[in-house]
């Protein structure tokens, strides 16, 4: 029996246990049969990407030439021709930028991470092509094809990568995982692979450091112990590793690493005290000791300049274009349960500060009132909650919830300079109230329409899930990663996971 077809066959034994998804057990089968999975075509998948990615972007490239040469009377068929072979510069200049070398390497990595590389990259393969251009017999392109061509191979490699990608991994399925460490850390591994689907990983056990007990870790077996990774990885095809054990010496490290490095396994470490080390952490060198360099400041005047101007220029066109949304969500309501269409509550806003959040209503009138008969705010266990199956909401409200329409008056909101498009959720005064000094951090900045919750887990996530994410966004805001997450969240809404 070949390698392929016992990787199949183990991927079908896996398909009949419960909680796999069929689907995603058919595309591994697929995966399979082409040599796609397993450790060992780990390498050969990467190529492969790799040479889908860079025909996408040399493709998208030659397009735009032909669509801007059919569209301008100054570019004709010999500048076209010559741009053409001149060509791969473009692909030079994206390689240059790391952008075909993330996808095998990291444990999670989308297009929308490397979009400002795209743009860096859009801007000086244009240049570059130009130049050469400019030596050749026809000459250098107009400035306006010019800027029509990077911005159009920047808008279709963007495209074209996204698609590729999607297509790419519903062939290929998730890959496997196996974690290492104690059972106390697992759970918080897997929490954050099921909230980042991005990561395409599907865990499949763990392993115990050398003295531990083999207890399952929530839904997570124990298949053994450190000293049995090679045999775990061969029966179970894995292809990444996850270090979570804290405490491993650096010879038990470097074995490890070897050991994977051997077996063709990816391998990750969550570093210690990585609750601390956000994005806005940076990777240095002395000499070949490995530094993490701090940042601490607080968010220039241009980024919050920037970010103002991009709430009142989105939001006011969002309540243009969406307004026929609006007026249909509206008249759901209407007809559902009669007015009125809007709620409004106070909540918490910057520093505590109380303000007036304008919602589509989607629960019955005088639903405030029954909240003490479902939720007994003094004996929570921490300061949030959310009740599934809410009784108080109407049938139109649950439509409205679960694509998040019910959010879109918020807008206003973020005009008026209440709320920013991009912020921790605003919480109601009565739950603010039971804060501590270390929870009413996410009140340093205003409450967003979205945010880091929105797109990594939703409703799923306990409270200290969500503080962790937003105290990693406080940490580090920047316009790309609010740009980031704006990106994200219409995808977020559509899987509508999460979603009460």
């Amino acid at each position: 029996m070949t390698e392929a077809q016992e990787t199949a066959s183990r991927e079908q034994t896996r398909a009949g246990s419960p909680g796999q998804e069929p689907r995603q057990n058919g595309a591994r089968r697929r995966a399979a049969r082409l040599g796609l999975a397993g450790a060992d075509a780990a390498r050969r998948r990467g190529s492969v990407l790799r040479r889908l990615l860079a025909t996408g972007d040399w493709l998208t490239l030659v397009a735009t030439l032909c669509i801007v040469t059919a569209a301008s009377p100054e570019t004709d068929v010999g500048t076209l021709f010559w741009a053409t072979m001149l060509s791969p510069v473009w692909i030079l200049v994206l390689k240059l930028h790391g952008l075909y070398d993330n996808d095998h390497r990291r444990i999670r990595h989308s297009t929308l991470d490397e979009l400002a590389s795209l743009v860096s990259a859009a801007a000086l393969g244009t240049l570059a092509l130009d130049g050469l251009l400019a030596l050749s017999p026809v000459g250098p392109l107009a400035a306006p094809s010019a800027i029509a061509v990077g911005l159009g191979a920047l808008v279709g490699a963007f495209a074209s990568r996204a698609m590729l990608r999607f297509f790419w991994h519903r062939l290929a399925g998730a890959s496997v995982g196996l974690v290492i460490g104690p059972a106390a850390t697992i759970g918080v591994v897997a929490r954050r692979v099921a909230t980042h689907p991005e990561t395409r990983l599907r865990l499949v056990g763990y392993l115990a450091p050398r003295g531990e007990d083999g207890k399952a870790a929530g839904a997570l077996p124990c298949l053994g112990t450190i000293a049995d990774i090679a045999r775990v990885a061969e029966d179970e095809g894995v292809e990444r590793v996850i270090v979570t054990e804290q405490e491993m010496s650096e010879a038990a490290a470097e074995r490890l690493i070897e050991q994977c490095k051997a077996a063709g396994l990816a391998l990750t470490f969550l570093p210690q005290h990585y609750g601390l080390l956000g994005p806005g952490i940076e990777l240095n060198r002395l000499a070949e000791l490995p530094v993490l360099d701090f940042r601490f400041s607080d968010p220039p005047r241009s980024t919050e300049a920037i970010k103002r101007f991009m709430d009142v220029t989105i939001s006011s066109a969002m309540l243009v274009l969406l307004s026929p949304v609006l007026a249909a969500s509206a008249l759901l309501i209407l007809l559902d349960s009669g007015r009125p269409v809007l709620f409004r509550q106070r909540r918490a806003g910057r520093d505590g500060k109380p303000f007036t959040m304008v919602k589509f209503r989607t629960m019955v009138q005088g639903a405030e009132e029954q909240l003490s008969e479902l939720v007994d705010l003094e004996k929570l266990d921490e300061p949030a909650f959310k009740i599934a199956d809410d009784p108080r909401v109407t049938p139109a409200g649950r439509r409205l919830r679960r694509f998040s329409l019910d959010e879109l008056p918020q807008f206003l909101n973020v005009l008026r300079g209440d709320m920013s498009l991009v912020g921790p959720r605003p919480e109601e005064e009565a739950v603010v109230a039971l804060y501590d000094e270390r929870q009413r951090i996410r009140l340093a900045i205003k409450p967003g329409v979205t945010g880091p919750m929105q797109v990594y887990g939703r409703g799923e996530l306990t409270f200290e899930e969500r503080l962790a994410m937003e105290r990693d966004y406080l940490d580090n805001i920047s316009v790309a990663g609010d740009l980031s997450i704006l990106l994200r969240t219409p995808a977020a809404i559509l899987r509508g996971e999460g979603s009460h």
